[in-house]
Parts: structure tokens; sequence; C-alpha cells
């Protein structure tokens, strides 16, 4: 399960949804404030701070160049410990903080590095909420939990209008699974039942409402869900009905046979490979994200959503302040009826000369849309769905920009600022293990020759590399091997298709499984690669070539 934060005001409480276990990751990102003395993130029993226990209190001090970790529990403080490999917290800097919840501790994670541990003092059983204190800009917050099937999690705050639910993974056997939107924890009631069966090649929809209710089988779409196949589900409560979109593309649809709210639990049974599970909460209108520091070139600005039933426009504004009433740096407004793209800026209270054009299929279409802005030095880059769409020439210093405003006609449920990653080394958090995936994010560089993603059983260039993936844009051939010893093994050629192109983003996933590694581009499945060297060796992974990398997910 993955269930992300976009709107962090400071200080700021999260309740964590199925509390804390062995095996869950918190991911925070941000930049520390300038000027800040100290900051704190506290995993705590109840919403106030120090009312109640804290299991674990990390807090980073610019001042001292310390980070002091803690635990609190009957009015007072235990003791610290300060030991660190080095202090990645000065003021300005930004980070990326995960928190591994492991049998013997928290293990934390600082921009792909392993940081620091601390032991397990009091009952996890007794946390269930994040608090955090000011003196950092924090951008975002991720839960993620482990897979296993039959797979169950409470659904945050339930399920609502606007609200929804994204499964990615393939099917495995022809018997198929079931999804299912439940009205309680062991799913005796269910409000939507999403039942693929391959062996009949379609999918069953129903409800379970003190009995079953009738079957629906109709809907005009390709069965999408074959074993092997990845797909990409979607799944949007609206006030009337579920709509399901797969791959991208209108899938069908379920009229509500109970309450909007009924649903509070998620399951999912049958043999499915699950990639993730991810629950969105639409963003309010004329939602405000600010970023104090700014934006510098090479900064990535990924929008989220679906357009609303009967929606005809949204804007997204990158604005020269904090406030909807300060200039436009760049104004990005999607007009369906008008089958247009129009974008402009406002500066001194009067709008520029307006660019238009076409609008992309997928918003057109009212389309789940990833809607990503590259930030250059002189000009913008808009990308929807991983294609290449239009550039806007900034009017003024993009540096100026200090948030974004999203309003308009669409369900927005993520605004999330990625950066390029600096250093290519990334630790696999408890390594990686047969049913994990990792997920990483390229854009090609201008007149790439190609990138290399390397699985690596060591933390340096002369460590073995026991996958070596790597897409060379001028051959179109992605070539696979492995290296041990020194000593690169027989190269792997053959390709269905090569998926690449120099102009477009792309989304590798890569999946472990027994006897092999199962790649898939852009959601869909390309090559495998059979293991050459043990699975449970890799612990690091390397991206490198003509490429921008951003953060990689790890499941």
């Amino acid at each position: 399960m993955t269930y992300q934060i976009s709107r962090i005001p400071q200080p700021f409480t999260s309740y964590i949804p199925n509390g804390l276990h062995v095996g869950k990751h918190l991911l925070l990102r941000g930049r520390v404030s300038y000027g800040t003395e100290a900051f704190a993130i506290n995993l705590q029993q109840n919403p106030e701070p120090c009312d109640g226990e804290v299991a674990f209190h990390f807090n980073p001090r610019p001042g001292e160049q310390q980070c002091v970790r803690n635990s609190f529990d009957g009015g007072s403080w235990m003791d610290e410990e300060r030991d660190q490999p080095h202090f990645p917290f000065d003021e300005g800097r930004s980070f990326t903080l995960r928190i591994e919840v492991a049998e013997e501790g928290f293990r934390t994670y600082v921009n792909g590095k392993p940081y620091v541990n601390f032991s397990h003092r009091l009952d996890l059983g007794n946390v269930h909420y994040l608090y955090l204190t000011e003196g950092a800009e924090f951008y975002d917050i991720s839960y993620q939990d482990r897979y296993s099937l039959p797979y169950k999690s409470e659904i945050p705050q339930q399920m609502n209008v606007g609200k929804a639910v994204r499964i990615r993974g393939a099917a495995q056997d022809n018997d198929g699974f079931s999804v299912n939107f439940a009205c309680d924890p062991d799913n005796e009631n269910c409000a939507f039942h999403f039942n693929p069966r391959p062996n009949e090649g379609v999918v069953v929809r129903n409800a379970n409402l003190g009995g079953w209710g009738e079957e629906e089988r109709d809907y005009d779409a390709e069965f999408p869900f074959n074993p092997n196949n990845y797909f990409d589900a979607m799944f949007i409560c609206t006030d009337d009905k579920y709509m399901v979109h797969v791959n991208d593309k209108y899938f069908t649809e379920f009229n509500h046979r109970g309450g909007v709210n009924d649903a509070s639990h998620f399951n999912i049974v049958g043999n499915l490979d699950i990639q993730d599970v991810e629950y969105f909460e639409p963003l309010e209108d004329d939602f405000v994200k600010t970023f104090p520091s700014g934006l510098v070139k090479g900064d990535v600005l990924i929008f989220r959503g679906f357009m609303k039933p009967g929606g005809d426009t949204f804007s997204i504004n990158f604005m020269n302040g904090y406030s909807v009433e300060d200039d436009i740096a760049f104004h990005l407004n999607p007009r369906v009826g008008e089958g247009q793209v129009v974008m402009n800026c406002c500066m001194g209270g009067g709008w520029g000369e307006e660019e238009r054009e076409d609008i992309p299929s997928p918003i057109a279409n009212r389309e789940p849309f990833e809607v990503k802005v590259v930030v250059k030095k002189k000009k913008f880059k808009v990308y929807v769905n991983g294609k290449k769409c239009m550039k806007f020439a900034a009017r003024g210093n993009v540096e100026d920009i200090k948030g974004v405003n999203i309003k308009g006609e669409a369900y927005v449920y993520e605004v999330k600022l990625e950066r390029k990653l600096e250093d290519s080394w990334e630790y696999l958090p408890g390594g990686f293990r047969v049913g994990g995936w990792v997920v990483v994010q390229a854009i090609p560089k201008k007149g790439s020759e190609g990138f290399a993603i390397n699985f690596r059983t060591g933390s340096d260039e002369g460590s073995d590399i026991a996958f070596h993936f790597n897409p060379r844009l001028q051959e179109n051939c992605t070539i696979r091997n492995s290296c041990s010893g020194d000593e690169w093994g027989g190269e792997e050629r053959d390709q269905p298709e090569f998926p690449f192109e120099l102009k477009d983003t792309c989304e590798i996933a890569i999946q472990a499984q027994p006897d092999r590694f199962v790649t898939y581009v852009n959601g869909r499945r390309y090559i495998d690669f059979n293991h050459r060297l043990p699975l449970e060796s890799i612990c690091c992974l390397e991206l490198t070539g003509s490429a921008n990398f951003f953060e990689p997910k790890f499941f």
C-alpha cells in the first residue's frame, strides 16, 4: 500500500494508515529551511507532541551538526543517541528520508544511503501518528506497506467522491483474482466486487450488501488481465458510480448500490503479483503548494489526476510567490471543449500573449493523466502520460517561482516536486527479494546514446553486477548482461521491440522472480533476464549514462 500526502502545513500531524509494523516504510521528501536550528520527526502514540509515548524521535540540529534520536515515555525523555557517519541536513539542503521498520528497530536512509539505526524501545502497536515540527519544508510524505496475499488494508478516511485507488501488477494464472471495496475488515459486506476471470475472458462486477446482487459482465473493452500481462488499473469514485480505467483507457463502470462512503477497507484475493496499491485523495479546489526555497533548473513538477464528470477545463499556475494574487510565471490551461491547451503568463496584473497547442488525448478523453513539467533555465517542457507535448519559453526567472496553484474542473490528487539525482547510487532497503519491484524514472538527455541500470552486489565500482540493463538509443537495442569478478558474461540483445524514445520520459519497472528478472517499460512487458548471481547478494542500484534520473521507487 502507498498513501501519499501532498499538503503539509507545519507543525503537522498525520494518522498512520494501518499503524506501524515490521516491513512498513515512511518516505519524507523536503528541504532544510535556511536559518533553522533544528526540526524533528516523531512517531508517536497520540496526535499532540509528548502526549503519550514517542517511539522514535528523529531530531536533526544543523546548529550543532548533530542528529539526535530518542524515545519518550511516562512523561520523560530517555537516553539520547548521537553517533552518526556524517550530517546530511545542512541549511538549504534537499533530502529524502526513508524510515524502515525492521524487526530489531528503525533503519533510516538519507538520499539513498544508510544513515543511522535506532533499536525499538517501545511497543510499535502504540504508534498511530506521525508528527513534524517546523524547521524544514516537506514536499510530500508516503506510507508504504509490503504486499502479501490475500491483501487487506483499511482505506484511509474511507471512499468518497473524487477518491481513487490504483493497482499495478500482473495476474499469474487463469483462475484470476478479485478486488473488493469492503464495508468491514473481513469483507463480509462488499460495496464493489471486481473479479477478472482469465479462464472465461470476462470481468464480473457485483456487490454483497447483506447478500450478493445481480452480476454485471458486459463491457466494450478488450480483456486486459491475462496471466503475466502487466496492468495499471484505476478505480475512481464519483457521486453515483465507480469508474474503472485500465492502462490509461476507460474500461467499465459500476453504479453504487449503497452509500458512497460504505467502503472502508480494501482487499485483493487470488494469484496476483502486486507492484503497488495507491490511495489518492483529491486536493481541494484552488490548491496551493509552496516551495519557499524556489525552483532550480532540472526540477520536475508532477500533477496526477482526472477530469471531473462533465468537466471542461482546469489550470496549473506557477506563481512568483506564495499567493494566487502573485504574478504567474507559467499558466497551463487545458480546455477540453476547445481541444486546446492555452499557455501564458501574467506579470504586473496583465496577461501576455497566448500560446496554444492541441490538447493531449488522455485529457481530451477524460482518462487519468500525469502532467510533468520539466523546469529548464529558460523554458518549461510539458509531458503528458510520458509523451512530450509542448514547451513554453520562460518570460522571467524560474528561480523566482515559489509555488503552484491548481484550480478548475479536475480532481488533482498529487502535486509532487522531483529533483534529479545528484548521486547515481541507491541502497535497496532490505535488499532485493523475490516478489520485489524497483521502478526507475528517466529522461534521456539531448543527443543521448543511452543509459544503464545496474543491480550491484556492493557499493563501489569494483562490485559485481547481477543485472546490467542498458538501452542504447543510437542502436535501438537494450543490452542485458552480468559482470562477476571483473568478467562480463554473454550479452543478450533479442527483444520484441525497442520502447525508448529520445524525446520522451520512460518508466522502467523491474520485478524479481525466483529464477529471473522481469522488466516492464511504460506499463508493457518487455524482456526477461535469468539470474546469474544470487538475488540475495544484490544491495545497491546504480543509475548511469546520458539521462536524468529521479528518485527510484522500491516495493
